[in-house]
């Protein structure tokens, strides 16, 4: 693996109010940094309530943000009932702020959201010139965001594009310029348009060898059908419970642990009567279980369908409109360049939709052309990270400094 002089230190910040992509995203990050010839300390400070349920890259240190749930566009709630969301969110800015205070780190990744959730970075900004000035600090953004004019009418409300001028030393966008330009999109202005990156997208190891799940025999096909972090998209699996029975399939369904227990039976009941469906809640290498599939029905998140494209396997894209549109614009672009099929979830008779899709799918070769997408995302975004540390020409974005305690 290419070694560069690394930071000595980065934290990495991961708001998770909403599914699994940005808590996965990170880990790809982490694991990278973690996997140099001079690896760097690395803190993954997370608001995902399932994060010691997935699995980390070794010598990472994860600190437990307060969790919240997002519940509609920029509205959000605490996953503990007793406390306001007023009160979470200076929560887990104190966490922030003590990290950073008594840690000091080179550099500080943000992913996704500029401000924080609910702007509970803001106060760690302003802090940063005295609590830890030799902190650069990056921002990691995924391809698309949302609507485009959405996205411009709430960064100009919230003050969006004068923290990206006043905070950010560099922008990194984990996606390719061709596919979307995100500084045209959502009108980055200089001295911000100057200070993008784009990295390629950001995607894990591809599996080595494809692994059956268990109880489907050897001679039986099986689709897999699988929501990311189950918080939607029970009639997603549902419906391709029936697109495997009408191919001759077994199905096998990854709910992803934070689809909800009336889900769960929903989803229970409705696949009773179709012997030999087999449902996972969560399984450490879904890429595995993907690579032996015929084909693949997923929603469109970012990183499944990176990973689903670097497999090279027949995929077919349901994606959610709500709470935002990211994933059904990112489905089409995809879909307009021949690397999967999309089947928009509005509409009737989900099935027989995607029962035709699955079939296109499973005729597309098995292989995406190798130039389909850049796929090298995640080294690039360590290398910008190590040339970020070094940019004030200082010691200390080179020397490795000894270990510190994290705070609790």
């Amino acid at each position: 693996m290419k070694d560069l002089q690394s930071p000595s230190r980065v934290l990495l910040y991961s708001h998770d109010t909403y599914g699994l992509g940005h808590l996965r995203r990170n880990l790809v990050i982490a694991r990278q940094l973690l996997g140099t010839a001079r690896p760097p300390q690395v803190v993954l400070a997370s608001g995902s309530p399932v994060i010691d349920q997935v699995p980390r890259p070794p010598g990472l240190v994860c600190v437990q943000l307060p969790p919240v749930v997002k519940t509609g566009e920029d509205e959000y709630r605490s996953l503990e009932p007793s406390l306001t969301i007023s009160l979470v969110r200076r929560a887990r800015s104190a966490v922030l702020s003590d990290v950073v205070a008594r840690w000091k780190p080179n550099v500080l990744l943000v992913d996704h959201a500029p401000q924080g959730m609910k702007g509970e970075l803001l106060p760690i900004f302003d802090e940063l010139p005295r609590a830890s000035p030799r902190t650069r600090v990056v921002l990691g953004l995924r391809d698309i965001l949302d609507d485009p004019e959405r996205v411009r009418s709430t960064w100009h409300a919230d003050g969006v594009y004068d923290t990206l001028e006043q905070s950010y030393h560099r922008v990194l966008v984990y996606g390719e310029r061709k596919l979307f330009d995100l500084g045209e999109t959502y009108q980055i202005p200089e001295p911000v348009a100057s200070r993008l990156e784009y990295c390629g997208y950001v995607t894990g190891d591809r599996a080595e060898q494809p692994t059956r799940p268990s109880g489907v025999p050897r001679n039986r096909d099986y689709v897999l059908g699988t929501v990311g972090g189950g918080g939607d998209g029970v009639e997603v699996l549902i419906a391709t419970v029936e697109v495997a029975a009408r191919v001759g399939a077994l199905a096998v369904l990854c709910t992803g642990p934070l689809m909800s227990e009336a889900d769960r039976r929903v989803l229970r009941s409705a696949v009773a009567a179709r012997p030999g469906t087999i449902i996972m809640e969560h399984v450490e290498d879904v890429g595995a279980i993907a690579a032996g599939a015929r084909c693949v029905v997923t929603r469109g998140g970012y990183n499944s369908l990176c990973e689903l494209i670097h497999l090279g396997v027949p995929t077919v894209v349901v994606p959610r409109s709500w709470p935002r549109r990211e994933q059904l614009l990112r489905a089409r672009g995809f879909a307009a360049r021949g690397l999967v099929r999309l089947v928009e979830e509005d509409g009737p008779e989900l099935a027989v939709r995607l029962a035709e899709a699955v079939g296109q799918a499973m005729a597309m070769p098995t292989e995406p052309p190798s130039h389909a997408l850049d796929l090298s995302g995640r080294e690039r975004v360590v290398d910008a990270l190590q040339r970020v540390a070094r940019e004030d020409g200082s010691e200390v974005g080179l020397r490795f400094l000894d270990p510190v305690r994290i705070p609790a």
